[in-house]
């Protein structure tokens, strides 16, 4: 027998990978119910495999949008949504989340568009951009807090070195990174309002406290949802991010400044970053 495959997501990994990480779609999901009101109109930008979508008609919802770029996705999201008797309440757009005008102003914004540390993706541009068509709208993702620390991380696979840019997945154990020193919050990004000024620019001051080799600054966030719930790191989701630095051997009491800078949702291109150790500091190397 011969069959064509129709039904699929144009990043099929990446979008079955958020839709069976159960932690942060369990976490979406309460936060969804305790958010949206019956009669609300609803967008789920970035709707990738419409569960979300699906979980905000089932809280009450009484039309929600689901806003996706590619076009492979949104035919997807048609297919899925009619087989699950969701039709007549999920409307699917095609359009850039960054431009596009609403049909309608939403009581609630959905959007998972979201890198760690708001690095990559396009998360604040899409908000800013459905917060000027929205009046005052329950924001899920409200909140994006980030952090830094400087952390002894492995560099090594099948014997080879790779002094690279690195990701921390909480279910390998054999990619944990060890902390050497305390963990500093470099910046609170306000989702439910338009942010503007999206340049990012920290001097954290780090201080060592336990000994070790430090060879990596971690960066990782948590979200803060409209019901005060937060999520940090899970297999699929803001996953902590590891930028190398030159191989430094420390102990407790040494001290260090980061100078770390990019643009919100710019990539990585326009990330800048350097370590320094303070002259004086207990190991003084």
């Amino acid at each position: 027998m011969t069959a064509s495959v129709n039904a699929y997501w144009s990043m099929t990994e990446g979008v079955y990978n958020c839709l069976i990480d159960a932690k942060r779609t369990r976490a979406f999901r309460a936060a969804i119910r305790r958010t949206v009101r019956a009669g609300d109109v609803v967008v789920d930008l970035g709707s990738g495999s419409g569960v979300l979508a699906m979980f905000a008609t089932e809280a009450g919802a009484r039309q929600v949008y689901a806003v996706e770029l590619d076009e492979r996705n949104t035919r997807t999201l048609q297919d899925v949504f009619r087989a699950n008797g969701y039709g007549d309440r999920i409307s699917v757009i095609e359009g850039d989340a960054t431009r596009l005008r609403l049909p309608e102003p939403p009581n609630v914004v959905i959007a998972e568009l979201i890198a760690t540390g708001l690095i990559e993706e396009l998360q604040v541009p899409a908000m800013n951009n459905i917060l000027r068509q929205a009046k005052c709208p329950r924001v899920l993702v409200k909140r994006m807090d980030n952090f830094a620390d400087l952390v002894s991380n492995p560099t090594k696979f099948y014997g080879h070195a790779f002094d690279i840019v690195r990701y921390e997945y909480p279910d390998f154990p054999q990619l944990r990174s060890t902390p050497l020193t305390n963990r500093a919050r470099y910046a609170s990004v306000d989702l439910s309002i338009e942010n503007r000024k999206r340049k990012i620019s920290a001097r954290l001051p780090f201080t060592v406290r336990r000994k070790g080799v430090v060879n990596a600054v971690r960066i990782c966030s948590e979200t803060v949802f409209h019901d005060g719930s937060r999520l940090g790191a899970t297999f699929s989701y803001c996953y902590p991010v590891l930028l190398p630095v030159p191989e430094s051997v420390v102990a407790p009491g040494d001290r260090f400044e980061l100078h770390l800078s990019y643009v919100l949702c710019g990539g990585f291109k326009t990330l800048a970053y350097s370590l320094e150790r303070i002259i004086g500091s207990r190991s003084g190397r």
